[in-house]
């Protein structure tokens, strides 16, 4: 496994350095670099996750388990990381939303910090870790369009967005999700960085149900990250990205104010665009460098940037 001690060893050594100059303490330094290999590798901190993206011609070769074993150790001491400062996970085809089904009940959360903030994630417990580390810039660009804005964050997982909206000064923000558990995250996330407010508000609902009610004030600035597919007993019906995109971003654009800004993003890697309106495909400045190495980081996720006519 020399080869994958040496990328991993170069690629460190790169991004540690990179991430340093910017404030990031929460980063990608391997993702499938080697086809042999088929494992994303993320510093959060002083803590490493190892994600495992199991097929059937990893699985099947012999002493597989011990194969396995011996790459995790491989990664730890390659980074510098004691075996009780990793946590492991293997990815595979989610069906429905069990992406976000738990997988532990260790529950250790800890904080890291990106771009003078700091997260709340949890990396015993999902799949996910409360922080998607892709949209780093997506996050960074709402922040500084926020001030003074009326900022919807739909579909919000634990806020991250929020926090950064109410960082760049917005002068309110709604974020909403059907799950309680995120929406207390997100809470957490505006308390650790003094954010807390009245002005910042959660709403536990459908996001879809909620823009095609909503009656009140038009915002400003909308962030709308839906999941690939989703069906649930909180939800009015099933909800599939590819199917029903058009409909949601025409469902955003009726409650947003005139010279407003829809950002719309999916991870779906085989979506292309329906809508037919007018839009700026902002993916590659989306993306942040830790993210475009390796085989697994194909356009991990597209972003698309709608403005509304004044």
């Amino acid at each position: 496994m020399e080869d994958l001690k040496n990328r991993l060893i170069k690629m460190h050594k790169h991004f540690s350095k990179w991430a340093r100059r910017r404030d990031i303490y929460a980063y990608r330094v391997y993702d499938r670099d080697l086809p042999d290999y088929p494992f994303a590798v993320d510093i959060y901190e002083d803590r490493l996750c190892i994600s495992e993206y199991v097929n059937d011609s990893v699985t099947s070769r012999k002493n597989y388990v011990q194969w396995r074993d011996q790459v995790i150790s491989t990664i730890g001491k390659a980074l510098g990381f004691m075996p009780d400062k990793i946590y492991t996970r293997t990815r595979q085809r989610q069906k429905g939303n069990a992406q976000y089904d738990k997988i532990s009940q260790r529950s250790e959360l800890f904080e890291v910090r990106e771009g003078g903030l700091k997260f709340l994630v949890n990396l015993s417990d999902y799949l996910d870790t409360g922080l998607f580390l892709d949209h780093r810039p997506t996050r960074s660009i709402i922040r500084e369009e926020a001030i003074y804005k009326n900022f919807l964050n739909l579909f919000c997982y634990t806020g991250a967005f929020t926090v950064y909206a109410a960082a760049g000064k917005a002068q309110s923000t709604v974020s909403v999700d059907t799950s309680a558990v995120y929406l207390d995250w997100l809470q957490i996330n505006l308390e650790i960085n003094g954010l807390l407010s009245g002005q910042h508000k959660t709403v536990q609902a459908d996001a879809r149900e909620y823009v095609n009610s909503y009656s009140g004030k038009p915002f400003d600035l909308i962030f709308c990250d839906p999941p690939v597919f989703s069906t649930g007993k909180k939800l009015a019906r099933d909800f599939d990205v590819l199917r029903d995109h058009p409909e949601l971003i025409d469902s955003c654009l009726k409650i947003l104010s005139p010279g407003g800004t829809l950002y719309f993003s999916t991870n779906f890697r085989k979506f292309r665009i329906q809508w037919q309106g007018k839009y700026e495909d902002i993916s590659l400045k989306s993306i942040p460098d830790d993210f475009r190495h390796g085989t697994g980081n194909k356009q991990i996720h597209v972003c698309y940037r709608i403005k509304k006519p004044t």
